[in-house]
């Protein structure tokens, strides 16, 4: 089980960092599940799909934009949290994700976001 978490930090950065939108398929495909559900404050996003786009936007639209791990993953049976750091062009956030996972794969993710302070 710990390989998994492993495996899904490693990914879950890469993904969320990657431009190429082929190569972020490619990572999302490993460690999500196809009708993974992402949960933000004001929104709910469904499917690899949607998930990828609403990264590709992100780094689009803000090229300062960079996420990374603060430490490391704490994995509770098929749930983990991952504390992280967003850089903006307006500033950095604290983020810290939350994921229910079902059949070796991210069912659920919680992002939870907030200014760095």
């Amino acid at each position: 089980m710990e390989n998994l978490f492993d495996q899904l930090q490693e990914l879950h950065i890469a993904a969320w960092n990657e431009k190429d939108i082929k190569k972020r398929e490619e990572f999302l495909k490993k460690i999500y599940a196809d009708d993974v559900k992402m949960y933000d404050n004001e929104f709910i996003l469904e499917g690899l799909k949607a998930v990828s786009d609403f990264i590709g936007k992100l780094i689009a639209e803000d090229p300062a934009y960079t996420f990374s791990a603060v430490k490391h993953i704490e994995p509770l049976q098929n749930s983990a949290r991952l504390f992280g750091r967003i850089q903006t062009g307006k500033g950095t956030l604290n983020s810290m994700d939350f994921f229910l996972t079902e059949n070796d794969k991210v069912k659920h993710l919680y992002a939870f976001i907030e200014p760095a302070g």
